[in-house]
């Protein structure tokens, strides 16, 4: 056979049973030369990499055994946190050691400021815990700066792209879920005094820092740090023969004001930590129930026979005078301050006018045969009046202010004595409200649904007769001041924030 038809491809024929014949065509196999200097520098890099056969099949074994020993373990899902060995905690990028040597003290003295003492505020604490704690608090943590979460799975799906380059993945903010609230009982607020009371009258959270004010019967104002871990007390002060009936922060958060049956009303100054006596002005002659505007410039004082004074914020002299038909039982301003309304002993709702200073307008609140509080939702969506017969009716703003008998969007009959306080959290979601006649006498009103939710209070809820309730700033925490001295708090687990 000659050269050429060794170098073509080989045909192998084959006859079939039915003597039909084909055929396979198969490629020249290519052979390399042996190259012992190859061979040689093959075997060097597999003793490098593999340590040889021996131990290279020493470790197929080994990694053989452990896989085998690693099986699934099946998980419910429910209530548990992923610890795969693949999952790394994060670490901080960097430690400045210079912030970390830096005492409150040394910060505050620089700054030429002071805050409340005690608590977080020590002058030997770390002023960088300071500055952590105050953020958290009021902010809250956000995921990607939490050192304590698990590095996520890269994702090869199209929102990861949108992640980078400047472009910021859209997020939907979770709404409060109806029908069941999650929640925490933690320590009581005021655990390390129990002495403002018996009768707790005010629970005040400040505007911007997370600390809030418990005052009442006991003439007694005291400061607390609000983590629901300790809740270390900051500072209190005594009054002599001055049952503290009412208290508030001023919105720039350096000034509380406290009212009582006498005929003079105290300012609290939280920097200096010092009260200051203001003689209230002729014709009023005591402070046990105000507001204060949203912009911290006005008081507005329950007076005798339907009156309203109006009080300058800075210097506590008398600005104004307004008058309704019958006796004022609650007042509060709407988000903007330019409406005030005010319940009645009668039912009637009046509706002032703050720019002109007059009457703008009059509803009657439907069933009410008397009024005991208002409150306004934060969003200015909704107007809630409670009465003595135990009815809380919830009404649209836009409702009550084109007709003198609006209809309720939802009458509220989940308690039964009359109503003492009710207030809305800071998202306008949820409407708390209480009576003080009977214990644990309190609900937590879902708006979205038009329902209560069913598992607040529980059934071993131990808060006593509830005088008076508050959210914190970013609905975090709900307080409960009772009439044995005792301020309840709870975590709602929903709220991250403060």
């Amino acid at each position: 056979m000659s050269k050429i038809k060794q170098n073509k491809k080989r045909k192998l024929q084959a006859k079939t049973a039915g003597g039909v014949e084909f055929q396979i065509d198969k490629p020249k196999m290519k052979f390399r030369l042996f190259d012992e200097k190859a061979q040689a520098e093959e075997e060097h890099l597999s003793q490098i990499l593999f340590g040889g056969a021996t131990s290279f099949l020493q470790c197929l074994e080994e990694a053989e055994q452990e896989a085998g020993s690693s099986q699934i373990v099946a998980d419910s899902g429910v209530g548990e946190t992923d610890t795969d060995d693949d999952d790394q905690i994060l670490k901080p990028a960097w430690t400045d050691e210079d912030d970390d040597g830096i005492d409150v003290g040394q910060a505050l003295d620089s700054q030429r400021r002071k805050l409340p003492s005690g608590g977080i505020n020590s002058v030997d604490n770390k002023y960088s815990s300071l500055l952590k704690h105050k953020f958290q608090s009021t902010v809250g943590t956000p995921e990607w700066a939490s050192l304590n979460k698990r590095k996520r799975l890269e994702s090869d799906s199209d929102e990861e792209i949108l992640q980078s380059c400047g472009f910021i993945s859209k997020t939907t903010k979770a709404q409060l879920p109806p029908s069941l609230l999650e929640f925490k009982k933690v320590k009581d607020l005021n655990s390390e005094t129990y002495s403002e009371g018996p009768f707790i009258n005010s629970v005040e959270f400040h505007p911007t820092s997370s600390v809030a004010l418990v005052a009442g019967n006991g003439a007694i104002a005291t400061l607390f740090a609000v983590d629901g871990k300790r809740n270390n007390k900051l500072h209190s002060i005594k009054f002599q023969q001055y049952p503290i009936l009412c208290a508030k922060f001023l919105q720039n958060g350096n000034e509380a004001l406290l009212g009582s049956r006498q005929s003079h009303i105290f300012s609290y100054d939280l920097i200096v930590a010092k009260p200051i006596r203001y003689n209230l002005p002729q014709g009023l002659t005591q402070s046990k129930s105000f507001v204060v505007s949203p912009n911290s410039q006005v008081i507005a004082v329950v007076g005798k026979w339907g009156e309203v004074h109006l009080l300058s914020a800075a210097t506590k002299e008398k600005i104004g005078l307004l008058k309704q038909e019958s006796e004022v039982t609650a007042l509060t301003y709407n988000p903007t301050g330019n409406l005030l309304f005010g319940h009645s002993d009668y039912g009637e709702i009046t509706v002032w006018d703050m720019n002109m200073q007059r009457v703008k307008h009059k509803f009657t609140d439907e069933g009410c045969l008397q009024g005991t509080t208002l409150s306004i939702s934060p969003s200015n969506q909704f107007i809630a009046a409670g009465s003595a017969q135990g009815v809380v009716n919830l009404y649209g703003m836009e409702d009550v202010l084109k007709t003198n008998l609006p209809k309720p969007r939802k009458s509220i009959m989940n308690l039964t004595t009359a109503i003492k306080d009710l207030k809305f959290n800071q998202s306008s979601e949820a409407l708390a409200f209480s009576s003080a006649e009977i214990q644990n006498s309190v609900k937590i009103f879902h708006i979205g649904s038009g329902t209560v939710f069913s598992n607040f209070p529980n059934y071993d809820t131990k808060m006593g007769h509830i005088n008076v309730l508050n959210f914190s700033p970013g609905s975090g925490y709900l307080a409960f001041g009772n009439k044995k001295s005792v301020v309840s708090l709870y975590r709602l687990k929903h709220f991250k924030n403060y």
